[in-house]
């Protein structure tokens, strides 16, 4: 199973809250991914879509805890990379479905009687902390995914490619639906996601609009919201680790750097040497030159630090650094 699988089999486990949260977990699910049929006379049809058996049942039991009654599932092959089985959740009794769609305020009217669908996540929902988090886990378990954070960190919610339909029902007069719908839907989500200072993001992608998370303390404080503590665990389980791993790399690459440093200044502090040597004689040097002189030589590998405390007395870094650039100097003299 997948990262994301396995997370939403656990969400799927979390006990029902009270019967507002329950409806609005259960609004997040019909918002995030249901399509509604409607037939002349207005009658409707709900039908939840998943290829996650552990979504379709945590929404089959939604519903019969709410309204006691048994929706249909239907499991349906599809070829989607490889056979897999989606499963449908259907609410296919008209008068249900319109009690559910006005409960999980999905269905509103206006002033005037008139019916509309909701594209955004409703209000009475943003006013409660657990009804918000219930309906975010909602929209999470019906159109989220989560990317293996041992690979990459990445959350997505994908809008649906037909948005529900802003129709007038009881009224004849119809509107073709707005292309920004499901935009302006991801975008309430972002909203709520901003108050909980969670970044976030929309794209355009292959005919959805997604909302997505890249950084890693964002979707872990997205899991923390909607209660997938057994994923939060394991992410930040394996980002200290990656943390703890690039320190590392970093402590390592930034001693080998030094070393390489060493190397190449030591390189050319016994070059100077050598020259001086050959031309001069170390031993007409000042005692002090030709003592750090001599240790170089006999200790090409050494530090600065380590060369000052062979010295007797001991000489800090300084010390002995101004000592070969002394030596640095009488060298380019010979040179010329």
């Amino acid at each position: 199973m997948t990262f994301s699988a396995i997370l939403k089999k656990d969400l799927s486990k979390i006990p029902f809250g009270s019967r507002a949260s329950q409806l609005a977990e259960l609004s997040g699910l019909i918002g995030a991914v249901a399509t509604i049929a409607i037939d002349g006379a207005g009658a409707m049809i709900i039908s939840i879509k998943t290829e996650n058996p552990s979504v379709a049942a945590r929404c089959y039991r939604l519903v019969k805890e709410l309204y006691q009654i048994k929706p249909k599932i239907k499991i349906e092959k599809t070829r989607k990379f490889k056979e897999h089985r989606a499963y449908r959740v259907v609410l296919d009794e008209p008068v249900v479905a319109k009690k559910i769609l006005e409960d999980c305020l999905i269905l509103t009217y206006n002033t005037e009687g008139q019916a509309f669908f909701a594209n955004q996540v409703p209000d009475k929902f943003r006013k409660q902390t657990s009804q918000t988090k219930a309906y975010i886990r909602g929209a999470f378990l019906g159109s989220g995914s989560v990317s293996n954070p041992e690979k990459t960190y990445h959350l997505e919610l994908v809008g649906k490619k037909t948005p529900l339909a802003n129709k007038k029902i009881e009224k004849k007069s119809e509107r073709s639906p707005a292309a920004n719908e499901q935009c302006a839907y991801l975008q309430s989500i972002k909203a709520i996601l901003d108050q909980y200072e969670i970044k976030s993001n929309l794209i355009h992608r292959k005919g959805h609009w997604v909302l997505y998370l890249k950084e890693g303390s964002s979707v872990a404080d997205f899991l923390s919201v909607i209660g997938a503590h057994r994923g939060l665990l394991e992410m930040e389980n394996i980002r200290i680790v990656k943390e703890m791993r690039n320190d590392v790399n970093r402590q390592v690459n930034c001693e080998t750097a030094n070393l390489n440093k060493t190397i190449a200044a030591s390189y050319d502090q016994v070059a100077d040497i050598m020259l001086i040597k050959d031309q001069f004689g170390l031993k007409n040097l000042p005692r002090n030159l030709y003592q750090i002189a001599e240790l170089r030589l006999n200790y090409p590998d050494a530090s600065i630090k380590e060369l000052g405390e062979r010295l007797d007395p001991p000489v800090g870094k300084s010390g002995v650094y101004h000592r070969l650039k002394k030596l640095n100097q009488i060298a380019e003299d010979l040179k010329k």
